[in-house]
């Protein structure tokens, strides 16, 4: 990330443009993703599942 400065400015004006663009970056989650796939699942009778359903 990169924070141009053209002029001279204050300190606080800095750390606060750095705490505005550290807080518009969002942390990603895969919590949501946790649970949803089957375990023990046979991988070629799933791919010929997948396959059947666009005939």
């Amino acid at each position: 990330m990169i924070i141009e400065i053209k002029h001279p400015i204050a300190k606080e004006k800095v750390i606060e443009a750095i705490q505005k663009a550290s807080a518009e970056v969002a942390k990603k989650s895969l919590r949501k993703h946790f649970g949803k796939l089957q375990r023990n699942l046979n991988s070629a009778f799933h791919q010929k599942i997948l396959r059947n359903d666009f005939i």
